[in-house]
């Protein structure tokens, strides 16, 4: 690992985690680059890192590069892109991975014309909670399956709701849709491909730019199985669940706390229950050390740094990225047609009326 140079483009709030994935697997994080110059400068000297650029352009003409990190707006990502693949530099791109099904499909045909590795971080598959809830699924916990819940909770002053002037703003959707890969590459490595069957949403806080902070989307599989996203901006703290039912049992998974829950039949009767509780607590307690455990040992170092472990073993042994560029255009895709409805629906006429 410590032979891969690296450099970061875009030096905003995400760029640290970035940063730190490829420090922890032990790469050399030699530049970094944003159009803010005064920004590059200020990251560069914060974290140690010995050059910073304006433009990617010079930036990739001065180093001898690996891979590079693309942290910016969603929406400039492709011009910065093209400079860096033709250059044959592997691309990991923060989600979301465009935000139109054009861009993303240039983007992947960019990678083919170059023949580099491009990967797109869709983070909450290599969490420690996620990983020990997909052995659980795949070991048959569940049975058949029956449907998936994905609850999204954020408070009213969560950062990007609250600020007018964030670039989620002004993108399809706004927060919602900077919001909705997360739900959505997750429910797409359950379940496959989905179909959007139905849409809801309101208003209850007074952010003049969010014209709802409330949505529930419905979406449905080929087998007709459900899956559900609820996200919220007037929840009491930050907390992100996933419970997936089938009929022989069900995994409710913390993914914020780190905490995984299985549960089976039982008759609601006061033993029965009793006993439930009491394998309630003790599946707690044993993902509270099961984390700790992984944390204290260094077997676990974060999800981004999970992620870039597995893309760096990929530019290394020249085997397949942890997330292909071909599944990112299918969540985009997806993506994209929940984004439209959602702005033709609830934003075309506040952003007509502005």
């Amino acid at each position: 690992m410590s032979l891969l140079r690296v450099a970061i483009v875009g030096c905003g709030f995400i760029s640290d985690s970035h940063i730190s994935a490829w420090r922890n697997i032990g790469a050399d994080v030699i530049a970094v680059c944003d159009r803010d110059i005064s920004l590059a400068k200020f990251k560069a000297k914060r974290r140690g890192v010995a050059r910073w650029y304006g433009d990617v352009f010079e930036m990739v003409k001065n180093e001898r590069l690996d891979a590079v990190s693309i942290c910016t707006p969603a929406n400039v990502r492709l011009s910065v892109i093209e400079p860096i693949v033709e250059r044959g530099i592997h691309v990991v791109i923060e989600k979301p991975f465009a935000m139109s099904v054009d861009e993303a499909k240039k983007m992947v045909e960019l990678k083919d014309r170059y023949r580099v590795k491009l990967t797109v971080v869709h983070n909450w598959l290599f969490s420690h909670i996620m990983k020990r809830t997909l052995k659980q699924l795949q070991g048959g916990f569940v049975g058949d399956l029956a449907s998936i819940e994905i609850s999204m909770l954020h408070t009213r002053d969560d950062p990007m709701a609250a600020d007018s002037q964030h670039w989620c703003h002004r993108i399809t959707a706004g927060r919602f849709g900077e919001n909705l890969p997360h739900p959505l590459y997750i429910i797409r490595t359950i379940l496959g491909d989905v179909e959007v069957r139905h849409i809801e949403g309101s208003k209850l806080g007074d952010y003049p730019w969010m014209p709802i902070d409330e949505l529930r989307v419905l979406l449905k599989d080929r087998k007709e199985r459900m899956a559900t996203i609820y996200i919220s901006f007037n929840a009491p703290r930050p907390e992100t669940t996933l419970s997936i039912i089938g009929n022989k049992g069900y995994l409710q998974a913390n993914l914020s706390n780190n905490i995984l829950i299985k549960k089976r039949y039982r008759e609601i009767k006061i033993a029965p229950v009793i006993l439930d509780n009491l394998k309630t607590m003790t599946d707690v307690t044993f993902s509270f050390l099961c984390i700790a455990s992984a944390i204290l040992t260094g077997s676990y170092r974060g999800m981004h740094t999970e992620f870039m472990k597995k893309f760096a073993h990929s530019i290394i042994n020249n085997t397949d990225p942890p997330v292909s560029a071909e599944e990112a255009l299918k969540v985009v895709e997806l993506h994209s047609k929940i984004s439209s409805l959602i702005h033709i629906k609830y934003f075309k006429s506040t952003t007509e009326e502005g």
